[in-house]
Formats: structure tokens, sequence, C-alpha cells
């Protein structure tokens, strides 16, 4: 490229950049308008879809999420009653709370006679043609209708209202307001109603039965023509009402729009419908190809002259710049290029000192709390030591946690919660003083160095007013917010001579702080470091246990009293490590629980217990019930109740043999919903036991209100019944009063025949312990079975 060859090598690379840059701005312009038409188009089009899958998604949830509600109140233990006397006042207050969502609340019975939260006896439904459907047993979401009682436009859910023999007794349901339902479908547009998009829900016949305009409600139907309905909207509303799903294009009052409909898959053919005029969907294109016209044309003519005013530049100073930069990518933080050009580069010099000022305090300072971070502390720690293995002086660190702060972000927000990491760090700073010195190194971390050599008993004092002080009342934004706070410490050189050893030990410290409780500190001993490593080490030996099928089930039999035979086995997880060999649950549960792994063994126990009980049913046994302990964190997982059915169902065993055994102290944590998800238990078929009954003492007065088949009476009772008339009493009452509930009891840990012959005089009804049986392998179990021994 001879016109390329100037001498000067500002000529050629001013030449050479602008030519450069002149074709890659044709390229991209060129390209830019040979593709972006067809994928600006799809990608509308996708989009628009999307929209409205999303739409009708998130309507579909509604409506089924207001079936799920009306049901839950045909199951409503007072709508169950059909007494109207109670239902009445009951349904006020619901309404109070969905007033929202619905016009009235209403049950009818099985003549149709009907009562809402409004009015007694407010007509008949005979001539509705849902009622009669609920009558059979269905739910049903009803097409469009006028109320009987308040003449407004609606659509009914309805349920049946069944007695505990499963009979249909009465219809339970509620009128949705066909102008609210407008209201949520209009909060999920695809667009603006400013430029004509809006969307509306049309029945499967073309009725309109929500839309913006709420004078159109049940009034115009899209497949007659009208004075709003013309003959372009008729033919496109046939295509609609053909299809599922799709998208079609008409021309009312001169304006082309793209509508896009789908139906509503939980009703009765309902389909939102959503219109957007052409034009608008395009008008972001036009923008954009003006936008690049004008940004092509910018690019061009500011690179031409920025090219010329840099390289027009003394080359000298980009030298001693670039040496700077070369200093600063080396490591050192303390560069300054400091030069007095009046012009470009003597900006990115300036800019460049800005840089490293602001790089140097976002390396060494936090910038919420203004103070040191992690990095200088460390190598603040790495210069005292270096000194201090000289003159031999001592220094302490103390690592302080905001227990849960998390929360508080949540909670009060974020702002919120850096004014009281802010306070925490001034609050800090007042208590050690100036001498002393407080970083944040973490997100709810800080740390403390004490330079002095203070003996342990005054680092104690100190750390004991931190906690005081940090622990009162936060007043940020005029609330008053608290927080806890756990500390470990650790003092050179008696617990490490390098950063990195006295860094782990003191969050060592910090971590058994935490298990002591609240507000508390710990100072650091090795003991700790070694209780630490066995359970990391017990944890990971944990996973390769799941993962190899180390862990194996044993099984004790359930006695019955009267017969002698065995009725029930409990399924008793163990763990035979390879080198090892059998560790006690009570070493690996409390870890397990601890890291969550509960759960995955839990559901392997419970899928072995199934699955072992199967086949012994298969090999022709006499059928048991196998019982298996359930953790307090597997039963508080969501979906339990669905693993639980799932391993049912693949286990092919039925549920009337499976037992559940949940601790006392389980049912009374978040006790609505433990008794919501008992009682789905129960619907499985599946038993559900307590374990360990009688060492709680505000269970008693909830037994009448979960589904409980029998308890087991905790064997410390077992125990002392020989010698302490307490604990017979104890145990008498647990009988009677289980017998009395229809609750079947039983009695663990019988190890003497005198234990034995007591809790048969009380009359309890099964079992267990070392007087029968150890618990014992599968094999062996089985050949308890297969003798059919009795005790």
């Amino acid at each position: 490229m001879k016109f390329l060859r100037f001498k000067s090598i500002r000529k050629r690379l001013l030449v050479g950049i602008t030519i450069s840059l002149m074709v890659l701005i044709f390229i991209f312009t060129t390209s830019y308008n040979f593709f972006t038409q067809n994928v600006v188009a799809d990608l509308v089009k996708d989009n628009s879809f999307k929209n409205i899958k999303a739409h009708a998604e998130i309507m579909d949830q509604w409506l089924g999420e207001r079936v799920n509600e009306i049901e839950l109140y045909a199951n409503s233990p007072t709508i169950k009653t059909m007494e109207w006397q109670r239902i009445e006042s009951y349904l006020q207050q619901e309404m109070i709370k969905k007033s929202d969502i619905y016009t009235i609340l209403f049950l009818a019975d099985t003549e149709g006679n009907y009562h809402t939260n409004r009015t007694r006896d407010a007509g008949n439904l005979l001539d509705r043609e849902y009622f009669h459907k609920v009558m059979a047993g269905e739910t049903i979401l009803s097409n469009a209708l006028i109320s009987q009682s308040t003449g407004q436009q609606i659509a009914v859910i309805a349920a049946p209202v069944k007695n505990d023999a499963g009979e249909v007794v009465g219809l339970m349901g509620g009128s949705l307001d066909l102008k609210k339902l407008h209201n949520l479908s209009q909060s999920f547009n695809v667009s603006n109603t400013d430029h004509g998009s809006y969307s509306y829900i049309i029945d499967k016949e073309g009725l309109v039965i929500s839309h913006p305009n709420k004078s159109l409600i049940m009034k115009e139907n899209i497949t007659i023509a009208s004075e709003i309905v013309d003959d372009d909207i008729v033919l496109a509303a046939h295509e609609i009402l053909s299809n599922e799903e799709g998208y079609v294009t008409y021309t009312y009052q001169d304006v082309e729009s793209d509508v896009y409909y789908k139906v509503l898959s939980s009703t009765d053919g309902w389909r939102v419908v959503c219109k957007l005029p052409t034009a608008y969907l395009w008008a972001p294109q036009v923008i954009i190809d003006r936008i690049m016209f004008l940004t092509a044309m910018v690019i061009l003519i500011l690179g031409f002259f920025g090219n010329l005013f840099f390289i027009n530049k003394n080359t000298q100073p980009i030298i001693e710049l670039k040496e700077a930069f070369d200093q600063a990518a080396a490591g050192d933080l303390s560069v300054r290029s400091r030069m007095e050009y009046e012009d470009e580069i003597g900006d990115a010099s300036r800019s460049f000192d800005i840089m490293m000022d602001k790089l140097s305090t976002l390396t060494y300072y936090d910038p919420v709390t203004k103070l040191p971070n992690r990095n200088y502390v460390i190598e603040e720690i790495t210069s005292e030591l270096a000194h201090r293995r000289i003159d031999e002086k001592e220094l302490s660190i103390a690592l302080f946690s905001i227990n849960k702060f998390k929360a508080i972000n949540d909670i009060h927000g974020f702002q919120a919660g850096d004014q009281v990491l802010l306070e925490i760090g001034e609050r800090i700073k007042q208590v050690i003083e100036d001498k002393n010195k407080v970083s944040r190194i973490s997100g709810d971390e800080f740390i403390v160095i004490f330079y002095e050599a203070y003996t342990k008993s005054d680092v104690i004092k100190i750390i004991e007013k931190i906690i005081e002080e940090v622990t009162n009342a936060f007043l940020i934004n005029g609330q008053q917010i608290y927080i806890t706070t756990s500390a470990g410490v650790v003092f050179y050189p008696d617990d490490g001579k390098f950063v990195d050893t006295l860094l782990k030990n003191v969050g060592v410290a910090k971590l058994k702080a935490k298990e002591k409780g609240l507000n508390q500190y710990q100072l650091y001993n090795e003991e700790m470091d070694r209780q630490l490593t066995e359970e990391l080490t017990m944890e990971k030996d944990i996973h390769h246990a799941l993962a190899n099928g180390e862990f194996v089930l044993n099984y004790q039999p359930f006695i019955h009293m009267k017969t002698g035979e065995i009725v029930e086995a409990e399924a008793l997880v163990r763990w035979h490590h390879p080198k090892k060999g059998l560790i006690p649950p009570t070493k690996f549960i409390p870890i397990a629980e601890k890291n969550n792994l509960i759960i995955s063994i839990g559901n392997w126990v419970l899928k072995e217990a199934c699955t072992q009980n199967r086949r012994w049913q298969d090999q022709g046994y006499k059928p048991i019930v196998i019982s298996v302990n359930i953790s307090v964190i597997q039963f508080e997982k969501n979906n339990f109740v669905e693993t639980v059915k799932e391993i049912i169902e693949e286990t092919k065993l039925e549920p009337k043999y499976l037992q559940l055994e949940i601790t006392e102290g389980l049912i009374m944590k978040n006790t609505k919903e433990n008794i919501q998800k008992l009682h789905k238990l129960k619907e499985i078929g599946v038993q559900i036991s307590i374990d360990d009954f009688g060492t709680g003492f505000s269970s008693l007065s909830y037994l009448t209100q979960f589904p409980i088949d029998s308890l087991k009476i905790d064997r410390s009772f077992i125990r002392e019944v020989e010698q302490s008339k307490q604990a017979q009493t104890i145990i008498s009452t647990i009988i009677s009063m289980s017998t009395a509930l229809g609750i079947q009891n039983i009695a663990e840990g019988i190890e003497t025949s005198g234990q034995l012959e007591f809790i048969k005089q009380e009359n309890c009804h099964r079992a267990q312990g070392y007087y029968f049986s150890k618990p014992i392998e599968a094999t062996d179990f089985e050949n308890l079975l297969a003798s059919n021994k009795k005790f």
C-alpha cells in the first residue's frame, strides 16, 4: 500500500487508523441493515409470545390458587358442619380478608338453597349448570354469569362439601368479580395502554369477560359485528377461537395491530388476548436505525480527530506513564506519576494518581465503615510479627462475628445494614481507644488487634465491654435494631506464630463461641482445633459413606403384649466404616444434622426400610409395620410429604405398613403447619407415632389435634419403673390417656421381666427392648419372622 508509505509515523498511523475505522463502520452498518429486519421481527414476535404465555401462566396460577382456596374452605371443619349459625360469622371474617378477590362467599345445601356472607336465604342455585356438577363431586370454575344475589358480573368457583363418609352435603363457593379480574390481568400487560396496547379475556364463545373498558364485559362478543366489533375483528376472532395459542393481525379504525392469544388451561376455553399496535412494536427499530447512523458518524468524526490529537502528542510522557503503570502492575501501590503536563497525558497522569489512591483505599479499606480491611490486617499483622519476633513482645487478636446479620439487610434494607456496620465500628473504636486497631474483614466480621502487652484477663475485660456496647440497641431510621455477636480470641505467640495460623485459630475460637450461645466469647485452645478437624473429617466420611453404601439398617421388633407376636419393627441406621469399624449413631447423627446431611441419610433409611419390608412380604412372611425415625430437619423440608409418597410408590409398599416416628418436641414447633403436614401423611395412609413421649410438658393438650396412631413411652420412665412410684404413675397415666383417646401405646427400653410385668398389668399394647431382642441385621430379623417366635 504505497499511499501509506509516509516517512512520518504520525501520518501512517493517522491514515491507516482512519481508513480502518471507515471500513469497519461500513461493514458494521451494511451487516446491520442486512440482518436486523428479520432478527428484530423474530425477536418482537418471540418476545410477544413469551409475554402472552407468561401472562396466561400467571392468570392460570392465580385462578388455580382460587380453586385451591375454595376447596380448602369446603374442607374446613366449620364449613363441613353445614350449620349456618356457625358458618356465617366465619365467612364474614374470611370475606374481610378476601374482599379484593371475591364479591361474596356463599354456601348452598343439596337443594340449591344458599346463604352468603351478606345475606341469609339469598336464593336457589338449581338453575345454575355448575351446581349440578358440584353435587356430582366436581370442583368447578364456571363461565361468566350474573350473580343472583348482587347482580354483578361474576365467575363462580365452587367445590363440594363432603361429610366424613365422603358424601356431598353442600356447596362452598366464591364469586370472582369479573371487573376485579381485569385488574389482575391489566397488571401483567405487555405494554403501555397509552400506545393503544391492552389485554382482555374472552370465553370459548368469544364473549368478553375481562376488558379495560368495563362497559364491554358480558356485553360484546368478538365473533359478532357491532359498533365496537368490526368485520376484521370478527374474521380474526374465528382464528383466535380455533387455536389454543397463536398470533393474528387485523386493522381497526385504520390502525394495524398484532394480536397474541393463549388459552387459560385452568378454565373451560377462556383465552387471554393481547393487542399491540404494529407501529408501536416497530417504533424502537426506527429509533435504533437513526441512532446507529448517528453513532457511526460520531464515531468516524471523533475517531479521526482523536487519532490526530493522540498521534501528535510527545511520546515521552507516554513512556513515563507506562513506567508508572509497570511499577503498579508489579504490585507497588505507592507509585505515583505526578506529571505536570497540561494536556491529556497530564490528565491521564492525574487520573492514574487518583486511580492509585482509590485502588489503595479499596485494597486496604472497607468502603462502608472506612475501616481497614482484610488485606490491611494481613499485611499489618505480618509486619507486627516480624518486629515482635525480635523484641519478643506479645500480641492478641479478637474476631467478632455479627450473628444473622443477613436478616437485618433482608428486613430493614441494605442501607440500614450499612448504618449498623458503621456504628459497630465506631463503638468498638471507642472501647479499644487509639492504641489498638479495629478492622472489618468480611461482611459481618470485625477484627481487633491489641498491640499492647495486655494480660489475658485485661483482654477479656475489653472484649466483654465490646460485646456489651455492640449488643445495645441501634436506632436506625427511627427503629430499634438489636444484634448479637460471638467472639474468638488468640494470643501471639502461644496460639500461633504466623498470620495464617493466628487467623485460622481465631476463626475456630469464634465458631466455638457461637456454639456456646449468644453474645459469648471463646479463647482458643488446641482441643478446639482437634474437634473441628474431627467434625470436618466425619462430614467428609459421611459423604463417602452415602456414595459407597456404608450405611446399613438393623431392625428391632415390637411385641404385641397379648399375643406375644412380632407386629412391628423399628429400622435403625448403623454405619460400618471401612477403616474405623462400627460408628454409633450418637457420633455421626449430630454432625449429619448440623450439616443437613441427615436429609440424605433419612431418605435412604426410609427407602431401604420400605424396600426390605416389601421384600419380606414378597417372600411370604406375615406383613408387619416398619417404623422409621424422622429427624426434625428432614420433616421440615417442604417436599417431605412428596418424598414419602414417591418412596412408597417406588417400593410398592402398602402405606399402612409404614410408620413414621417423630419426636414430641417436633410437633410443638410450627404447630399449625405441622398439623397440616401430618394430615397429608395420613391421607397417604402411613401411620404416625410420637417417640420419647412424656419428656415434654406442653404436648398433652394437642394430642387430640394430631392424627396420631401410637406413642412410645420414653425409656427413662421404664428404666425407673421398678424403683419409682412416680415413674409408675406417669406410665399408668400415659397408658390410660392414650387408650381413652384411641391411641396405641408402646413401651420402649424393656430390659427386665419386672418392667415387662408392670406394663402388662397396665394393659400396655406393645413393647420394645433388649429383653426381647437387640437391634439385629436384616437376615437375623428374617430368621425371627420365619420362626414365628412368640415372646
